[in-house]
């Protein structure tokens, strides 16, 4: 018996190590004023595709040194763009979807409140993982990778 009472234990302990308990009755926090500017970005581009609209994807990414990375849609490796191809082709969309709300935020990861990453879902459509950078205190995509869902 007295073995079972220290190996009951000892079992319960290494199936569970590594796990994170949730518990759902916590409080989240509001985010911050930053995080709130950062989300701001990704929607600019975000609705500014799905709108046709050159001001929001010009607010939104760094064009000028801005790129979208991909897996190539033939065989292995990958493709590459710069945005300053990309935005005036979203942009001049003649049949734009519009305002969009099938999104969600999967993180939000701010460094030094200058540097900051973005993994983001389209529904049934791709995910994003950007890198915005803030620069004259605006924040900017520099970096965007997706893959399609």
């Amino acid at each position: 018996m007295m073995k079972q009472a220290i190996l009951i234990p000892a079992l319960l302990a290494a199936a569970t190590a590594g796990c994170t308990t949730v518990h759902t009755n916590q409080v989240v926090a509001a985010p911050s004023a930053e995080e709130a500017a950062v989300k701001a970005a990704v929607l600019d581009y975000f609705q500014g595709q799905g709108q046709a609209s050159a001001d929001r994807l010009n607010k939104a990414f760094a064009e000028d040194v801005a790129v979208m990375v991909s897996p190539a849609r033939e065989g292995p490796g990958f493709q590459r763009r710069e945005m300053s191809e990309i935005i005036p082709a979203w942009a001049s969309n003649s049949n734009p979807i519009g305002e969009r709300s099938d999104y969600s935020f999967l993180s939000v990861e701010i460094v030094d409140d200058r540097l900051a990453t973005v993994t983001f879902r389209s529904t049934d459509r791709f995910y994003d993982a950007l890198t915005l950078i803030k620069h004259s205190g605006e924040w900017q995509i520099v970096a965007k990778a997706y893959v399609p869902q």
